[in-house]
């Protein structure tokens, strides 16, 4: 599934407490030590004599960008007009009967709804994601993962939703029947559920899609070890995990909080990036620790939702006051109406992907400049970025309009322009960010 949808799937569930979190499980926990294992052979490449920090931007690198770029809002208004022919048709008002019928408690009955109308969903919208997840990559030579195991992989992504957002959805069922601010009840509920999907998403839920180890490159490790050292971030856990068996791109990031808190690095990443681009790649990951961005990424998530919830009433109500007999539905608690929830709550959430996104580039930025100073490693750190671009066949200078409405990050070739700019050590001026 594509990221608007994971998000989207996570935003709305928390909005409606029914169906939105970023799907990636039976894992168990990891130990709290890592131990040491064999060090495979250096396989990545050597450091070069002279880097290169131009992307060299292709027509297939533009045509694969606007690709995503045209699927992100073909996304949103698909997955919309799908929920509102459910209703329409009388679909929703049906499934509703056929779980009540057939279930004897309303609240197992509304989980049954719940299941029923995602595999509806999930099956209307499969083309889609059919395109976008493995046709599209397969174009443009992005992996070699078989279909059988994207299916896998599919299959267990809408598994992991069902188990978890079906008894969410029914208890917020309960929640708008008995409580008349029932948007602020849903926003309350919200809260511990963001913190238990930050802190369960690394030890329980990515497990079940890929294999997560220690960190094999003895010598590596032990640069990362004295990396963070200086960052003033003892015993972190850096792991590897083996993407290569869906992807071709490289990526790391920092996931889970407390317990759960560690750096990951794909191993494609590994296999494609030298030694330095390594260490600048991971001063920007370690920025993200050091300065608290998942805690403020949660306080900013539980922020924006408020007004979403307050939002999401209104407008639902006064959709149910005006097509609600229309579309057989009982009262704002019936579970049929759970499509017109999430139609509204994913206009919502794409209307307010600006500010997320804005947000987020705010705070990747936060941390290039955190690595930089970490690091002085500002050849490298382009070289990766060029290395990005060129690996994930991505537009390094979007539009501006699209990477203002829905890019996470900073484009690539902006990011470019500034690391190779940002030296204020050879000025004498102090650091923004990392303090010795």
């Amino acid at each position: 599934m594509r990221k608007w949808m994971l998000f989207g799937s996570m935003v709305v569930a928390l909005m409606i407490c029914a169906q939105l979190v970023r799907a990636s499980g039976v894992g168990g926990r990891e130990p709290q030590r890592v131990t040491a294992v064999a060090s495979p052979p250096d396989t990545r490449p050597p450091t070069p004599a002279k880097r290169h920090f131009e992307v060299n931007v292709t027509p297939e690198m533009i045509r694969h960008s606007r690709i995503y770029d045209v699927l992100y809002f073909v996304d949103v208004v698909y997955g919309v007009a799908i929920l509102l022919l459910i209703l329409k048709t009388g679909w929703s008002a049906r499934m509703r009967a056929f779980a009540s019928r057939h279930v004897r408690w309303p609240f197992v009955a509304a989980m049954l709804y719940f299941v029923l109308l995602s595999l509806v969903t999930a099956i209307l919208t499969f083309p889609l994601d059919l395109y976008g997840g493995f046709i599209v990559p397969h174009q443009f030579d992005l992996t070699n993962q078989s279909f059988a195991a994207w299916m896998g992989d599919f299959g267990k992504a809408l598994a992991v939703n069902l188990v978890i957002f079906a008894p969410v959805a029914a208890v917020a069922l309960i929640l708008i029947r008995r409580i008349r601010r029932w948007w602020l009840a849903l926003w309350i509920g919200s809260i511990p559920l963001i913190i238990l999907g930050v802190l369960a998403q690394p030890l329980i839920i990515d497990p079940l899609f890929n294999n997560f180890q220690p960190l094999r490159d003895a010598s590596l490790r032990q640069a990362l070890v004295d990396e963070a050292s200086r960052a003033g971030i003892e015993n972190k856990r850096v792991y590897e995990v083996d993407k290569s068996k869906q992807t071709k791109e490289m990526n790391a990031y920092v996931t889970g909080i407390g317990p759960s808190a560690r750096i990951v690095m794909w191993d494609t990443l590994l296999a494609k990036l030298d030694r330095d681009e390594i260490l600048a790649v991971m001063g920007h990951e370690m920025g993200h620790y050091v300065l608290k961005h998942l805690w403020k990424g949660i306080a900013f998530t539980i922020a924006i939702t408020f007004l979403g919830f307050f939002i999401a009433q209104r407008f639902f109500e006064w959709g149910l006051a005006h097509w609600g007999a229309g579309w057989k539905i009982n009262d704002r608690a019936d579970p049929a109406a759970i499509p017109w929830l999430l139609a509204v709550s994913s206009i919502l959430a794409f209307l307010l992907s600006p500010v997320y996104s804005g947000y987020s580039r705010h705070v990747e930025h936060q941390a290039d400049v955190f690595g930089l100073e970490l690091t002085h490693l500002n050849e490298a750190m382009a070289s990766s970025f060029v290395k990005f671009a060129e690996d994930s066949k991505a537009d390094p200078r979007p539009p501006r309009f699209i990477e203002w409405w829905r890019y996470s990050h900073p484009s690539l070739g902006r990011r470019i322009d500034f690391v190779l700019a940002y030296k204020p050590w050879e000025k004498g001026q102090p650091n923004e960010l990392w303090r010795k």
